[in-house]
């Protein structure tokens, strides 16, 4: 007896009609409700949280005009930018990792299960628009997608565990850490640059000594850095996994569209036809 008889192929496209339609809108109640938000972490004892920022800021550009809001009247300088962007995240962010859960996209959510690597998340909008926690690496690349954004070269930086951003001004690079929430200054308040920083042992060991980074940030050649392409992560993998993300973004709907039209062809071309009449 074939396996494959009408019945079957009908029942099978009704199951990929039931799912496509499912998908379908657990993708739209994740795009545009808040089903798709992630979870968010409480602040730590020494964190800066202004739960009042989660609330006025709900998405990437909201956070840039309230950086252009926040810059009216100050003196338009890199390290006065940088300062207010900064400030901006540490006030708005938890430590905690960004995630992709069932409603903000189920494909990565559930290609999790195989790597939990799949679920992390990338994109700077969905940092800000899916709740107020992120890691290290996502809190800096924010950062650094803010710096670029108002006209200032940034790298993203890993430091073996720990990864930072740091903004080219004034000739050399300065380091921001909005997960530590670190700016390392000198005694006048000015932001150290990185080669300061590295020539100076008693600051290296107040700002990252309980860390123990000193060393690698004293020897800069131990740096991870990605520099080119401008923007990148500073992680080979991290890249791909973000165009990765892209592509499931566009995915997560596309996927289900086309399991309700394969299945509503399979309904279709094994309906039963009813018998014409003869004429006798």
């Amino acid at each position: 007896m074939p396996l494959l008889t009408p019945s079957t192929l009908r029942v099978t496209g009704w199951i990929s009609v039931f799912l496509g339609v499912t998908l379908l809108g657990v993708a739209c109640l994740g795009q545009w409700t808040s089903f798709g938000d992630g979870a968010s972490d409480v602040k730590r004892d020494w964190e800066l949280f202004e739960p009042g920022l989660v609330t006025q800021v709900q998405d990437y550009s909201a956070l840039v005009k309230a950086v252009d809001a926040k810059m009216a009247g100050q003196p338009d300088t890199p390290a006065a930018r940088m300062q207010v962007m900064y400030d901006l995240i540490v006030n708005r962010f938890t430590h905690n990792e960004a995630l992709h859960n069932l409603g903000s996209n189920w494909i990565l959510y559930l290609a999790g299960y195989a790597h939990p690597t799949f679920r992390h998340m990338w994109d700077p909008g969905r940092f800000v628009s899916q709740g107020y926690s992120l890691f290290c690496d996502q809190s800096s690349y924010l950062l650094l997608h803010l710096a670029m954004a108002h006209d200032i070269k940034a790298r993203h930086v890993g430091l073996q565990g720990h990864v930072v951003m740091e903004a080219w001004y004034d000739g050399d690079w300065h380091l921001y850490d909005p997960d530590l929430e670190v700016i390392p200054v000198n005694d006048e308040g000015q932001v150290l640059s990185l080669e300061e920083l590295a020539q100076d042992q008693k600051l290296l060991d107040r700002y990252y000594g309980p860390h123990n980074l000193q060393d690698l940030i004293r020897n800069r050649e131990n740096h991870l850095y990605m520099s080119t392409p401008e923007g990148a992560r500073f992680e080979w993998k991290g890249n791909i996994l973000a165009l990765v993300e892209k592509a499931a973004e566009i995915l997560k709907f596309v996927l289900p569209v086309l399991m309700i039209a394969l299945g509503l062809w399979l309904c279709r071309k094994t309906r039963p036809i009813s018998p014409q009449p003869t004429n006798v």
